[in-house]
């Protein structure tokens, strides 16, 4: 129970201590904030110029529907001579947003616009892009192969229509006539003028010219190809150009550029299957002509004319299996086909088509390698062979050429058993007709060939007019929903530029404070003392604004007032209720700190509650209290008095402010004070003013540079060391903490003096903190 005590009683602790902190930090920055108004009038100043300079952007976007082509037939069954189809595939949404970004399609563009070269004309102090509206076109006629340099700028300025200057790499002026050669450091080039080129006299135009493979990665990292809509197959094309008109251009040019790419390739795939057909056609035509020729030659010789009424039925039978081992002997002249094709890798081109095939494996197999054919062909054109990008697809090819090799041999096999079972039919059915004359048996021998070799022949010719007709007719994968536009304006955005410059002078002065705090060698925050230090800040006085030493008066309530009030009410608590008098001692490391300041007014504090209070000046090398209370220095004081030339009575004298406030000068001056200090009539004199007053202030001498302060301290019960914001070196935190450790001066206490108002407020930051240490005597 304790424990969970103890933990709770941390944690609020230390919750308290964190709201301290920040209360510190923000009135820490509050005390600067002229520089966080000057820091953000200059970064608003910045974003205003650069808000005149800034060319706008703006969203160009261009959409595409893509066509999903979800027609499954290669998996319904068909007969083999039913129907013959091109290779078909599913546009996938994914795979057409990759084709839009491809970098041939992006170099296309490049090219066809000219977009490596930008013409920028000199508009004051700074350049404006030009694309429209161009007052010459720059052909570069040779380009110089020993230059490397991938800055190759042109400057231009325009004579009149007919004349211009070209600065040269040494800075020269040379002056050229139009659509001629000028041969410089990045090659052979010549300007053609535009009939623009009269509202451009005297101008100033800078030509960029920029590698087209460069300028091809740069638009095709800006162009972005995003689905609108996951379930959807709607392609959304964007693009951020400060020129709306080449946005629009580029876009418009990409879809123009993908379209003839798409028709490119089916228009080759239509063509590679046209190809397969005419070659099967021209085998067919040889072998049926043959077959016709033998019928013609049998006929003639053997003088045959009709077929015998008796074998009619025999050969309807015989022609119904022909039929259906015709059909299996085109399968098998189909799978050869493929099996030749597959079996010789040198073959590179379209694959043959399953022509009859009923086989979806097959099929899809084919399509699969015949696509993966036509990418490699793709790549080829715009990388090497030894590229590893093709390990991949060289991988995929081998893969579907195996699958379907072993699919081949299975689809064979079956076909071979099929023709043997038919081939044997045949047979018994040819057995039965043994008795028809050997002439008639050899003609039906040569009509069924002829037969066989007519029905394909007549067939294949059909397909390849549907395929002609898809040739001459193809259908597009997408359709455009919208041409190039402009959206909004995209950058620079009014309030998010203010924003951020408003946002960045917070910063830049928060961070310039901080690292100015850091580098100054003075005690600004409290927290500084503390971190350094084991003691706690009694007390802070704020920073006397006035010329008057004295602040606490009847008729004033001021914030300092109130401090020195809170200061008496604290000493109330380090002492001994039961002794009649304190003895007060202050000090400090150095001079300068407010020692006097601080003892005078608690000594008014103090007698204003009716307590006799005296305030001793025993900083006897640089008086200060004579002339805050504005007394005479020909007064005798503690010098004097210590060198037997005055009595008691003779150096008290009142304050002239408050009736129970008295004072006791240095008096004379001395050459060895510190020995003075030493003697016992100090002790004697502190020992009457205690009979006589409740309080009794020793202003003592800095304790870093003399040691009057440590010989002071023993007749002090309480010991006031005065800490001053902005003027007490850190280095003087070592020597307070020595000084505390060792235990020289009694009851050390830190008043924080010259605190800022505006920096720390009331500074009663550290009363609880400070009053829950404290120990109170008992009686």
């Amino acid at each position: 129970m304790n424990n969970l005590t103890q933990i709770s009683t941390f944690a609020i602790e230390k919750e308290k201590d964190n709201t301290v902190n920040f209360k510190n930090i923000v009135n820490n920055y509050k005390h600067y904030w002229y520089i966080f108004f000057i820091a953000v009038i200059i970064m608003l100043s910045v974003a205003f110029v650069y808000l005149l300079f800034a060319e706008p952007v703006y969203e160009i976007k261009a959409s595409l529907l893509i066509n999903q082509d979800n027609n499954q037939n290669t998996q319904q069954q068909q007969s083999v001579l039913d129907k013959i189809d091109l290779p078909s595939t599913s546009e996938i949404t994914e795979n057409e947003i990759a084709k839009l970004k491809a970098t041939n399609l992006i170099q296309q563009v490049v090219t066809d616009l000219n977009l490596a070269t930008t013409y920028k004309v000199k508009k004051g102090v700074a350049y404006k892009e030009l694309y429209t509206s161009l007052p010459f076109k720059f052909i570069m006629v040779k380009l110089n192969p020993n230059f490397t340099d991938d800055k190759r700028e042109v400057n231009i300025t325009i004579k009149d229509t007919g004349a211009f200057f070209y600065k040269n790499a040494n800075d020269k002026l040379e002056g050229f006539k139009f659509n001629t050669n000028v041969t410089s450091d990045i090659g052979t080039w010549k300007l053609v003028p535009t009939p623009n080129i009269g509202f451009f006299k005297n101008a100033n135009i800078k030509v960029a010219l920029l590698d087209p493979e460069k300028a091809a990665l740069i638009y095709q990292k800006s162009i972005n190809a995003t689905l609108e809509d996951k379930l959807a197959s709607a392609v959304d094309l964007t693009i951020n150009d400060n020129i709306v008109q080449r946005g629009k251009d580029i876009l418009n040019h990409l879809i123009y550029v993908y379209d003839n790419a798409e028709v490119q390739q089916k228009t080759k795939e239509t063509k590679s299957t046209i190809n397969f057909i005419d070659q099967r056609l021209a085998s067919l035509t040889g072998d049926l002509t043959n077959s016709e020729k033998n019928i013609a030659t049998f006929k003639s010789s053997n003088q045959l004319t009709d077929i015998e009424s008796t074998s009619k039925y025999n050969l309807d039978n015989l022609q119904a299996n022909d039929a259906r081992l015709n059909e299996i002997n085109v399968q098998l002249s189909i799978v050869d086909g493929i099996e030749k094709y597959i079996n010789n890798p040198s073959n590179k081109g379209k694959a043959p088509a399953a022509i009859g095939i009923a086989d979806p494996t097959l099929v899809s197999s084919i399509e699969k390698l015949s696509q993966l054919e036509l990418q490699k062909e793709q790549m080829l054109a715009t990388t090497p062979e030894t590229n590893p990008d093709f390990e991949q697809i060289n991988r995929q090819i081998q893969t579907t050429r195996a699958s379907i090799k072993e699919n081949v041999q299975n689809i064979k096999s079956s076909l071979l058993n099929a023709q043997n079972k038919m081939q044997a039919v045949n047979s018994h059915v040819e057995s039965s007709i043994t008795n028809i004359p050997v002439q008639e048996r050899e003609y039906l021998s040569i009509k069924r060939q002829q037969s066989i070799k007519e029905n394909l022949y007549i067939y294949l010719l059909q397909k390849r007019e549907e395929v002609s007709l898809n040739y001459a007719k193809t259908v597009k994968n997408y359709r455009v929903l919208d041409n190039a536009y402009s959206g909004p304006l995209k950058w620079p955005k009014k309030s998010i530029v203010y924003a951020a410059a408003f946002l960045l002078g917070l910063v830049l002065a928060m961070a310039f404070i901080y690292f100015k705090e850091k580098l100054n060698n003075a005690i600004i925050n409290p927290e500084e003392i503390e971190e350094e230090t084991k003691l706690q800040i009694l007390n802070e006085i704020n920073k006397n604004t006035s010329k008057d030493p004295i602040v606490i008066n009847n008729k004033n309530n001021s914030l300092i007032s109130e401090q020195f009030r809170t200061l008496r009410s604290k000493l109330h608590y380090l002492t001994d209720r039961n002794e009649k008098s304190r003895v007060i001692l202050l000090t400090s490391s150095v001079s300068g700190e407010g020692k006097s300041f601080i003892s005078s007014n608690l000594g008014i504090v103090l007698a204003s509650t009716g307590k006799k209070t005296i305030v001793l000046e025993l900083d006897l090398r640089r008086s200060k209290l004579t002339e805050i209370f504005k007394l005479s220095k020909e007064h005798p004081g503690i010098t004097d008095y210590l060198l037997d030339k005055a009595t008691i009575n003779d150096i008290i004298r009142p304050s002239e402010i408050i009736p129970s406030l008295d004072i006791i000068s240095g008096g004379s001056v001395d050459s060895n004070p510190s020995e003075l200090l030493e003697s016992e009539q100090l002790n004697q004199l502190i020992n009457e003013l205690k009979n006589t007053y409740d309080n009794i202030l020793i202003d003592s001498p800095p304790v870093h540079l003399v040691a009057d302060a440590l010989i002071l301290s023993r007749v002090a019960q309480i010991t006031l060391y005065i800490v001053r914001q902005g003027f007490t070196k850190k280095s003087e935190l070592k020597f307070i903490n020595q000084l505390h450790e060792e235990g020289k001066i009694p009851q050390m206490h830190l008043i924080f003096n010259g605190v800022s108002n505006k920096r720390y407020g009331y500074g009663y930051g550290y009363d609880n903190s400070y009053y829950s240490s404290i120990k109170i005597k008992s009686a």
